[in-house]
């Protein structure tokens, strides 16, 4: 064998034993070699352009959109469910509010199933929980003022990044909402009275029939946030012979969404004659329960139902982001950890990835004490997600600390097996490596992808995205003012 073909064996063994140690991602198909921005929600970017958000209701699409898989759908789909369930029946909701004549519908549905999931413990808590909505809105974090903050209207993740930061929830009593907006000051100081540790986010429904996973969460979880288009024209009430209301919604046409709402309940037999609406009566039986944000006054005492074959309620409509779901799976006393770290106050706006399922994201902090960071808390994009946390003095020194997988999308915190000791005005790292097979830009990240987040900003060497977890990229390189959303809680 002469030289020159020894050498190009030694060649091609080498490069053949490289691209084995590689995770298998990062040689599939159209991966790339530098991180990328992932694309934003096509829906969230049409209803910048949308009249109807400014209609005073207050939904708008996500930036970012949320994956389930067929198999997850299936699973749910096989759960035993009862052909009709009714939160209220349960004990399991706080008292109706009203909105007013402020965008600010999200915030109302969001604080809503917060309080519902409270309300579903046993024995509920004493008395009910009655949070802060104005306190929400007000410190969403977004926009250029609390006129802005009244007026645009939000999404869900704003409310989940909120709870996430520990800003609330604050009770009712300490910052009242009384329908006065922007008008009615902030208190200076706020006293967060839960931790809301974990968040399931699902997409919207695709047909009429994709109803089992909404089920099988509101048993869980209480009352669940949900988008849908409002058309006035679609919504008939009747006084029955009994005296009793029935409030009753139909869209047969495929909209976007306007309106924030909660799904509190379902009768699968709702007979279809009772919808009077403009648009007919839907083709079959079957109804949400849902719980509007008007007051009251409005409907069944605040509550109408929803038929199953609504095209625009918890519907998406091909373009992502639409109809998107929340339900708040974990939520503590504020004694389970002592602090936070973080720098993503406005959570998930953007998401970037090596168009691989495969992504390293990590954050460097300064300890302010003595302690054991004891948990992180992060967001899988997409079902079926498995990671991996890591920690350590540094990213050369870090040791796995966590693993499981991510079911459902959404935010989690996850404890440590073992506490990563830190000392006080010393850094640390933790670091997360996500699998989700269902997502190439799987790394949540916050950044001012609007003029409207501008108060997101990140300082240099403060957060990192990588594709193997050796070498390391500060994510402020790819894109200015940019964290990974990744948080680290003490004991």
């Amino acid at each position: 064998m002469t030289t020159t073909r020894r050498t190009v064996l030694a060649l091609a063994v080498a490069v053949f034993i490289s691209l084995c140690a590689l995770p298998q991602a990062a040689v599939a198909a159209g991966a790339t070699a530098r991180p990328e921005v992932g694309p934003l929600s096509p829906a969230f970017v049409e209803a910048l352009h949308d009249p109807m958000v400014a209609l005073g209701l207050g939904r708008v699409p996500s930036p970012v959109e949320v994956h389930l898989d067929a198999t997850v759908q299936a699973k749910a789909a096989l759960a035993p469910e009862p052909w009709h369930y009714d939160l209220r029946t349960l004990g399991r909701l706080t008292s109706v509010k009203d909105q007013g004549y402020y965008s600010t519908c999200w915030a109302f549905a969001n604080i809503a199933a917060l309080e519902s999931k409270l309300m579903s413990a046993t024995p509920a808590p004493t008395p009910e929980p009655d949070f802060s909505e104005d306190n929400l809105v007000g410190r969403s974090g977004y926009g250029n003022s609390l006129s802005w903050r009244y007026d645009y209207g939000g999404y869900d993740f704003m409310a989940v990044a909120y709870f996430a930061r520990w800003d609330g929830p604050v009770t009712e009593a300490e910052d009242p909402y009384m329908g006065e907006g922007p008008d009615a000051p902030l208190p200076a100081t706020d006293t967060t009275v839960e931790h809301v540790q974990g968040a399931v986010m699902i997409p919207g429904r695709t047909s009429w029939k994709n109803n089992a996973l909404i089920k099988e969460l509101v048993r869980r979880n209480g009352a669940l946030s949900v988008g849908m288009d409002w058309v006035g024209s679609a919504y008939s009430q009747r006084t029955t012979s009994t005296g009793r209301i029935r409030a009753t919604y139909y869209l047969s046409r495929a909209r976007g969404e306007n309106h924030g709402v909660t799904i509190v309940g379902w009768n699968d037999r709702y007979p279809s004659k009772y919808f009077h609406g403009s648009y007919g009566r839907p083709p079959g039986p079957g109804a949400f329960l849902v719980r509007n944000t008007w007051g009251p006054d409005f409907g069944d005492g605040g509550y109408f139902w929803v038929s199953y074959y609504d095209r625009s309620f918890a519907r998406e409509q091909g373009l992502g982001g639409f109809g998107g779901m929340t339900s708040y799976s974990d939520v503590r006393g504020v004694d389970d950890y002592s602090a936070v770290y973080q720098h993503d106050d406005l959570g998930v706006t953007d998401h970037w990835g090596y168009v691989s399922p495969v992504v390293w994201g990590a954050s460097k902090f300064t300890a302010t004490a003595d302690q054991n960071i004891a948990a992180a808390g992060f967001y899988a994009l997409a079902s079926s997600t498995r990671y991996r946390v890591y920690a350590g003095p540094t990213l050369a020194t870090m040791t796995l600390r966590a693993s499981g997988t991510s079911v459902l999308p959404g935010y989690t915190t996850v404890d440590f097996t073992e506490p990563l000791g830190v000392t006080a005005d010393h850094d640390f790292v933790v670091a997360v490596r996500l699998y989700s097979p269902h997502e190439t830009y799987p790394l949540a990240i916050e950044r001012p992808a609007r003029s409207w987040m501008k108060s997101a900003v990140a300082g240099s060497r403060e957060s990192f995205i990588s594709r193997d977890g050796v070498k390391w990229k500060d994510v402020t390189r790819v894109q200015p003012n940019s964290s990974v959303c990744l948080k680290a809680f003490a004991q």
